[in-house]
């Protein structure tokens, strides 16, 4: 059982010049501490990064994503890559989800891009669990909406918050 999801938000960013958005985006700490809480990020050598999210309740389960991503500034575009993902809070099913993520934030005149490319997957031999695929995919559904709807508000909030003050500083 495998969903995807895609997602992209417009963040307008009104008298931001392309140059002064880049130079923003091209130290990948920078907004990454914007969009995650800086207490909970660390900084890996290679430009690799470990996260461990603040947990999601889905159904009876209390799922906590921990992370170590890639992120970089390559043609222009900060890139994140997911390189390990483990969830907690399922039990013995731990082992058995697969969380992935690309994500890419660019500079445009008075806005950025976000956009995310997110899958969740159950792996095969976690087909002896006696769950219906339906449920499975109902569930994987509702899991990445919540993990959509976060990185959202990150967007949304501090993101725009920090780029902001970056084109308010450096004019």
């Amino acid at each position: 059982m495998k969903v995807h999801r895609c997602h992209r938000l417009d963040l307008d960013l009104p008298g931001g010049t392309v140059c002064q958005l880049e130079a923003y985006l091209s130290d990948p700490a920078r907004p990454l501490k914007a969009l995650l809480n800086r207490k909970k990020v660390n900084q890996l050598a290679g430009g690799r990064f470990h996260y461990v999210s603040r947990p999601y309740s889905l159904l009876m389960f209390r799922l906590q994503p921990e992370v170590v991503f890639r992120a970089g500034w390559t043609e222009s575009t900060l890139k994140i890559e997911f390189e390990d993902c483990t969830i907690r809070g399922l039990g013995k099913l731990d082992s058995l989800v697969l969380f992935c993520c690309s994500a890419r934030i660019s500079a445009k005149d008075n806005h950025l891009v976000a956009e995310a490319d997110m899958s969740l997957e159950l792996k095969s031999e976690s087909s002896m669990i006696l769950m219906p695929s339906s449920f499975s995919i109902a569930m994987g559904e509702k899991a990445l909406g919540l993990i959509s709807e976060r990185l959202e508000r990150r967007c949304r909030a501090g993101l725009v918050r920090s780029a902001e003050k970056w084109v308010l500083d450096t004019r």
